[in-house]
C-alpha cells in the first residue's frame, strides 16, 4: 500500500503523455472539445482583451504563455478569437507560447500544419511545471492559461471525523499485471490513520481544517500539486497579468470517499480543490514567510462556476499588485447567472443521494409485499 499520490499510477500517466504524443487527443483517448472548444477560447480572450482596454499605457508586447497545451485546439481557438474582437491592432503584438512537458506532443504539434496560419506569433516550449518554471524569468507575461492541467498533478484525499477528530487517508496497491490500461488494473483503496499536524504542511493545514464538513465525516482533495503550480504561475506574470485556469472542482464529500479519479487514455484526472487553492491566497490566518513577496490578501479572484454538473470551474487570479479592479466582463457574468439554480441543486445533491436510495429501497420493498403477500 501506498499513499495515493506516491502509487505507481503516477508513473503510468506521466508515462502516457510523454510517450503518447498527439495521438492521446487524435485517437480519442484523452477528452479535450468541452473546455478547448471555440466559445469557451472566445470567452478567455473576450475577457483579456477588455482588461487591455483599461490599461493607462500603451501596449508595445503582449505575452502569452498556455501551459499543458496538449493538441492546441485550445490556442487555435483563442488565436481565432482574438483576432477577430481586435480593434487596436492587440493581435499584431501578440506572442503566443505554447508549451507542453512532452517534447513528443510539441514535435509532433510544431511538424504539423495545425497552427500554421498563425506561424508568427507562435513559439513552442517543452516545459513542466514541477521542475522548470524556473526557466522562465519572472513578470514576463500579460496572461497565463491552463485548461486541465491542475488535474493532472499529484494530490492526496484526506477524511476527517470530527467527532473524534481523527484523520485519514486515502492509500492505493495496484496489480500492475492485471491490465495494461489504467482503468482496468486491479486497485485496492483503502484509508488509514494520518497524523495530521506531522504530516501535513503547517500553513496549510488550518485551511484544509475548513474544507471539511463541521459537524460529519467527509473527505477532501488535498491540491498541494496544484497550488504549488499556481504560486510558481503567479511570479512570471507581469503587473497586470492575469492567470486563468480551468478545471474539474472537488467540493467535499460526506463520509469516506476514494474521489475516484477519471481514467482518459492511460492517464488519470483527480479533480482540484479550488476552495483550498482561493483560501490560501485569501486566508489572513495562515500566512506564509515563504511569500514574503506577495501579501496574499491583496490578489484578486474570481471564481466562476461554469458548469455545475460536471462541475467545471475557472479560476482568474492576479498578482498583489495588479492596478485594476478584476470583475466578471458581461459573458462570464451571464455564465454564473445562467447557472444559479444549477448551483444550487448541484450542491445538494449528494445529500440527498443516499436519502433518494433510501426511499426507492422503501418503495419497492413496499411494492414486493404488496404484489407478493
Amino acid at each position: 500500500m501506498k499513499r495515493f499520490d506516491q502509487s505507481e499510477i503516477w508513473d503510468i500517466h506521466n508515462d502516457y503523455f510523454l510517450s503518447r504524443g498527439l495521438k492521446a487527443w487524435s485517437k480519442g483517448e484523452v477528452p479535450y472539445t468541452g473546455i478547448s472548444n471555440y466559445f469557451e477560447a472566445f470567452k478567455k480572450a473576450v475577457f483579456f482583451y477588455e482588461s487591455l482596454e483599461n490599461l493607462q499605457e500603451d501596449v508595445t508586447e503582449l505575452n502569452i504563455l498556455e501551459l499543458g497545451s496538449g493538441n492546441a485546439e485550445f490556442a487555435l481557438n483563442f488565436l481565432k478569437a482574438f483576432e477577430e474582437i481586435d480593434k487596436k491592432g492587440y493581435f499584431t503584438k501578440l506572442k503566443y507560447t505554447v508549451s507542453d512537458y512532452s517534447e513528443l506532443t510539441l514535435n509532433e504539434l510544431e511538424a504539423s500544419p495545425k497552427l500554421e496560419q498563425y506561424q508568427d506569433h507562435i513559439y513552442y516550449k517543452v516545459l513542466d511545471i514541477n521542475f522548470q518554471m524556473n526557466e522562465i524569468e519572472d513578470s514576463c507575461f500579460d496572461l497565463i492559461m491552463c485548461n486541465y492541467l491542475l488535474d493532472q498533478l499529484p494530490a492526496r484525499v484526506i477524511a476527517k471525523d470530527p467527532n473524534q477528530n481523527s484523520y485519514f487517508e486515502k492509500y492505493l496497491s495496484i496489480d500492475i499485471r492485471s491490465s495494461t490500461k489504467i482503468k482496468k488494473i486491479k486497485k485496492k483503496q483503502v484509508f488509514q490513520k494520518l497524523n495530521f499536524e506531522n504530516e501535513i504542511k503547517i500553513d496549510h493545514q488550518i485551511i484544509l481544517d475548513s474544507c471539511f464538513r463541521p459537524n460529519r465525516t467527509s473527505t477532501i482533495v488535498y491540491s498541494y500539486g496544484a497550488l504549488r503550480a499556481v504560486r510558481r504561475i503567479l511570479y512570471k506574470l507581469k503587473a497586470n497579468g492575469i492567470f486563468i485556469a480551468s478545471d474539474f472542482n472537488a467540493s467535499s464529500k460526506p463520509g469516506l470517499d476514494f474521489f475516484e479519479p477519471c481514467y482518459y487514455g492511460n492517464s488519470l484526472a483527480q479533480a482540484v480543490n479550488f476552495e483550498f487553492i482561493c483560501k490560501y491566497f485569501f486566508n489572513e490566518d495562515t500566512e506564509s514567510p515563504e511569500h514574503k513577496n506577495f501579501k496574499r490578501d491583496d490578489h484578486q479572484y474570481i471564481l466562476i462556476y461554469e458548469d455545475p454538473i460536471k462541475p467545471l470551474h475557472t479560476l482568474i487570479l492576479t498578482r498583489p499588485d495588479y492596478a485594476k479592479e478584476l470583475k466578471l466582463n458581461q459573458i462570464y457574468d451571464k455564465v454564473y447567472r445562467q447557472n444559479v439554480l444549477m448551483r444550487i441543486f448541484f450542491k445538494y445533491l449528494v445529500e440527498l443521494k443516499y436519502a433518494l436510495m433510501l426511499f426507492l429501497l422503501i418503495f419497492l420493498s413496499f411494492c414486493f409485499f404488496y404484489f407478493f403477500f
